[in-house]
């Protein structure tokens, strides 16, 4: 009797035990930054591009972050950013050249023609790329920020969220910037 109350003891402490796997700490980071000048109350200023100097109507900025590059598993650390501005299409968005052959110009037996490319209007476009990953060799991450000449003086938040450990660690930042 002794030796079955000995033995329940014994598998009860047996399978009450939890293996735990040990990983290294890191104290991961996440700290984003506008990359352009910060007034002294942490407001980012973009100067927008003025549609009037090319046809584009879009400004390419690039913003990122200060951030681990790899989990404790050795994954790149990926971001998601989201921003509250977007903006509209127009209905065209642009234009396509297309070769057309045996044309009678008498300069060339081939020609070029500019067709329209429509029926995009009143789609909305983000003006943040949605994803991206940390630079393998540096401790940064970097994401496209495309806003129009109509949201000059417009203030936006760009939100910021860095996935470690593949999401059991999450760290967000935002940064706001003033569109001139």
């Amino acid at each position: 009797m002794n030796k079955l109350i000995i033995l329940a003891i014994s598998a009860v402490m047996f399978t009450s035990c939890e293996k735990t796997e040990v990983y290294p700490q890191l104290d991961y980071k996440f700290d984003m930054t506008g990359r352009t000048y910060q007034d002294q109350n942490g407001y980012y200023h973009l100067k927008l591009r003025n549609p009037g100097q090319s046809e584009n109507r879009q400004t390419l900025h690039r913003f990122g972050a200060n951030i681990t590059n790899f989990d404790s598993y050795g994954t790149p650390s990926q971001v998601h950013w989201i921003c509250d501005a977007f903006w509209y299409l127009q209905d065209t968005i642009g234009y396509t050249y297309i070769e057309i052959g045996q044309v009678p110009t008498g300069e060339s037996p081939w020609s070029w023609e500019n067709f329209a490319v429509t029926g995009y209007g009143g789609e909305t476009v983000p003006i943040v790329n949605g994803t991206s990953y940390a630079d393998p060799n540096v401790d940064s991450v970097y994401c496209m920020m495309a806003p129009v000449w109509e949201m000059k003086g417009d203030t936006v938040t760009v939100y910021g969220e860095a996935w470690f450990e593949e999401g059991d660690i999450i760290k967000t930042d935002n940064i706001k910037i003033i569109f001139e």
